[in-house]
C-alpha cells in the first residue's frame, strides 16, 4: 500500500492517532468481520472496554468531571483511526459519548458516568418524538445506535428546545426496545428501536444548548467515520489492484482504475481538512456540511472499490461489501442530505 502523504498536525494529535491506530490494527482488525455478522453484546463492550485506555469512554466529558477531556478535533482523530478497521465500533463509541455530552454541559446528580464494565455503551435516543410532561418520559425514537443492550437511554425531548435532557435506564417501567433485526451496516453499533410510555427519569439535566452540542458532535464524528472507511477502500482496492489482472495486464495499469483510486485518495486528503476546519468552528453549519461532504464521499470510494474488485467486491471475504453498508449508514443518520441541505438554507436565512 503506497504511503498517505504526510498531513501535518499537532504532536499532541500525532501521537492520539498513532495511539488510536495501534488500537484499531491490534484489537480491531482480527475481529472485523466478527464485529459485523455476529456483534454480541459481550463483543462489543469488551472492544469497547480496550477504547478505554484511550480514554474514549468519557473522551468529551472535561477532565474536571472525571472524562477524557478531548477536544473536538482530537475525538475525531481518535475516529478516524478506529473507523479505518471497524466503523460500527467507531459509531458506537460516537453515540456512547453523545448520551454522555448533555451531563457534561449541563448540570446534573448521580448520573451514570458511562465509564464503569456495566455502564456503557450508552444510547442517545435522537432523533425522535420525545415529550417530558408531569415528570413522565413519553417517546418514539425509529432508529437510535447502541439502543440494544444498552444500560441507560440519554434523550432529549423535542419541546424543549434543547435546554433540558433527560436519561432512562433501559430497564425502566414503560421502556420497551426492539433491536434492528438485520441492520444495513455499523452493526457493531447494534442499532434499534426505541418506545417509552410514562416512563421514570433517573436524571434530569438542564443548563446549556444540548440539542446544538450533540447535533454538532454526531455531524462531526460521522464526517470522522466517513474518513476513515475512504481510507480503508483505498487501502483494500489499491492492494487489489496491484495483485490482479484484467485484460492482459494488472488493474492498477488502466487509467479508469487508477482515477477511481486517485478519487479516494483526494477524499482523505479533502475529509481530512474538512473535519479539522469544521471542529474550529463553534457553528453547526460547517459540521453539517463536513458530513454530507465526507460521507457522499465515503460512499463513492466504497462503489469504486467494488468495481475495482469487479464480482468479487461483493462478497464478504474481501470487506469491500461491509465498506457499502456502512458507508450509506453514515450518509442516512442523523438525517437525510436532503433534509441536511434544507437545514443548511434554514441556518442561512435565520442568520
Amino acid at each position: 500500500m503506497a504511503r498517505l502523504p504526510e498531513f501535518r498536525e499537532e504532536q499532541e494529535y500525532r501521537i492520539l492517532r498513532d495511539s488510536a491506530a495501534s488500537f484499531a490494527a491490534d484489537v480491531l482488525a482480527p475481529q472485523a468481520e466478527e464485529l459485523d455478522l455476529q456483534p454480541a453484546p459481550w463483543r462489543v463492550k469488551k472492544a469497547l472496554a480496550k477504547a478505554d485506555e484511550l480514554g474514549m469512554l468519557s473522551a468529551l466529558v472535561p477532565e474536571e468531571k472525571g472524562g477524557g477531556g478531548l477536544d473536538d478535533y482530537a475525538f475525531c482523530v481518535a475516529l478516524e483511526e478506529i473507523a479505518v478497521e471497524e466503523a460500527g465500533v467507531a459509531v458506537a463509541l460516537l453515540a456512547h459519548n453523545a448520551a454522555l455530552l448533555p451531563a457534561a454541559l449541563g448540570e446534573f446528580e448521580g448520573l451514570i458516568t458511562g465509564v464503569g464494565e456495566e455502564s456503557y455503551p450508552a444510547c442517545l435516543a435522537f432523533p425522535g418524538e420525545v415529550a417530558l410532561r408531569e415528570g413522565k418520559v413519553n417517546a418514539r425514537v425509529p432508529f437510535a445506535f447502541n439502543a440494544d443492550g444498552c444500560p441507560f437511554i440519554t434523550l432529549i425531548p423535542t419541546q424543549e428546545a434543547g435546554t433540558r435532557a433527560v436519561t432512562v435506564r433501559s430497564d425502566a417501567a414503560g421502556v420497551s426496545i426492539e433491536a434492528e433485526a438485520y441492520p444495513l451496516g455499523l452493526r457493531a453499533a447494534r442499532p434499534g428501536a426505541l418506545k417509552m410510555e410514562g416512563a421514570e427519569p433517573s436524571n434530569l439535566i438542564s443548563g446549556g444548548d444540548m440539542l446544538g452540542a450533540v447535533e454538532r458532535a454526531l455531524f462531526l464524528g460521522l464526517s470522522a467515520v466517513a474518513v476513515g472507511i475512504i481510507r480503508n477502500a483505498l487501502r483494500k482496492a489499491y492492494a487489489y489492484a496491484r495483485e490482479r489482472y484484467q485484460a492482459g495486464k494488472m488493474i492498477i495499469e488502466h487509467q479508469q482504475m487508477r482515477i477511481f483510486l486517485a478519487e479516494m485518495l483526494a477524499g482523505v486528503e479533502e475529509g481530512r481538512s474538512l473535519t479539522r476546519e469544521s471542529c474550529s468552528s463553534r457553528e453547526l453549519a460547517p459540521a453539517v456540511t463536513a458530513w454530507m461532504r465526507n460521507t457522499a464521499r465515503a460512499v463513492q470510494a466504497a462503489t469504486d472499490g467494488v468495481q475495482i474488485h469487479g464480482g468479487y467486491g461483493y462478497m464478504r471475504d474481501y470487506g469491500m461489501e461491509r465498506l457499502m453498508r456502512d458507508a450509506k449508514y453514515c450518509q442516512m443518520y442523523p438525517t437525510t442530505s436532503q433534509e441536511a441541505l434544507l437545514r443548511l438554507l434554514d441556518i442561512y436565512e435565520t442568520g
